[in-house]
């Protein structure tokens, strides 16, 4: 089915997969989506970004051991480059995180330290049709799922907010996306209109530059706030938490730029008492869906969004379900680096472009 909200409509997905190869033989994959209605990148000025920039720098990644390898990553891949093309510089830092751990032995969330939490991840509903919503909310009560986020921006929103509590009850965690559908002054009168299904949280209101809307949103509606097209840099993580324009963090890897900028823009709210949602990309295999199950092994977060592989792909790239089972419970991923291995016949038939590089 299409998979809709109020920016997008989208029926497939074109991925960046980065496969790092070690002269001892080790193997390594990464992945990033291109977003350009939410970051200005494309597909193609990312692999071009990739191919004349990041990967030539990457000769110079000769470690001893992993406290060193993740202080010369975080020097090869800076915080412009991440602004530039976070799509490239995230499918390479990925892939190169997924091979230093299967080196050293330890998982990606290891290598990177933090505590341990147990992923529990959200059931995502886009805009469709009711016939098709309809059934969509009877799998999610099926699945017994503690967490909802329904997409909204349109003269629909309470109409489907309506048959949500009435077929998932009120015991179920329900917020909201207007992924910048309204003004602020619009917003405040829609969220008004939402209080009474009794929404949680609701997710960038106002367009992604509009920090002033969103800051008076913060102040003003009574839930949280969560920034997500408003923050897709660690400089725009400082603006939103020095001006306080909202509660919450949404982290998509990609859209960061990778699993260490996420990291810093974790830190940066955390600091500020902003918490975390870990969100993903639409259409993303397993190799992305495993860094952002990392992700939430090593990070303490308010909500959790990913891992929907074969829920929405029709064929995903890698051997292990990914999907989460009911209630939205996962399985850690133990095994070294991303702690999955990749069906590369199955990635070499979807392949549309293909360049390989070698360095001395």
């Amino acid at each position: 089915m299409p998979i809709k909200h109020y920016l997008a409509e989208r029926t497939h997905s074109e991925n960046l997969v980065v496969k790092v190869v070690t002269d001892s033989g080790l193997v390594g994959f990464g992945e990033g989506i291109a977003r350009q209605y939410v970051t200005g990148e494309t597909t193609a000025t990312s692999l071009t970004f990739l191919r004349d920039q990041l990967i030539p720098r990457s000769n110079a990644l000769n470690c001893n051991d992993p406290e060193d390898w993740l202080a010369k990553l975080r020097e090869l891949i800076s915080e412009r480059d991440r602004t530039r093309a976070p799509a490239a510089c995230c499918a390479l830092e990925i892939a190169l995180l997924d091979v230093a751990g299967k080196a050293w032995g330890q998982s990606v969330a290891q290598l990177v330290g933090g505590e341990e939490f147990q992923p529990i991840y959200s059931a995502v509903i886009p805009m469709m049709n009711q016939p098709s919503f309809h059934r969509l909310l009877h799998v999610i009560r099926d699945m017994n799922m503690s967490f909802v986020k329904i997409k909204v921006g349109n003269k629909r929103d309470l109409e489907v907010l309506s048959l949500t509590r009435e077929i998932l009850g009120h015991k179920v965690d329900l917020r909201v996306d207007a992924n910048g559908a309204w003004s602020a002054e619009e917003a405040e009168q829609r969220i008004d209109a939402m209080i009474p299904y009794g929404i949680s949280a609701v997710e960038q209101p106002v367009a992604k530059h509009d920090l002033v809307g969103l800051k008076r949103l913060s102040d003003r509606i009574g839930i949280p706030v969560i920034a997500d097209e408003s923050l897709c840099s660690e400089h725009d993580a400082e603006d939103l938490a020095s001006l306080r324009a909202c509660q919450v963090f949404n982290l998509r890897l990609s859209k960061c730029g990778g699993f260490l900028a996420a990291d810093r823009m974790f830190h940066i709210g955390r600091k500020q008492g902003i918490t975390a949602q870990l969100g993903c990309q639409v259409g993303e295999t397993g190799i992305l869906s495993a860094a952002g199950r990392q992700f939430a092994m090593s990070h303490k977060l308010r909500y959790l969004e990913g891992s929907y592989s074969n829920y929405i792909l029709k064929e995903d790239i890698v051997n292990e379900p990914l999907e989460f089972g009911p209630g939205g419970i996962a399985q850690p991923l133990i095994g070294p680096g991303l702690g999955i291995k990749v069906n590369e016949e199955a990635l070499e038939r979807l392949t549309v472009i293909r360049e390989e590089m070698a360095l001395s």
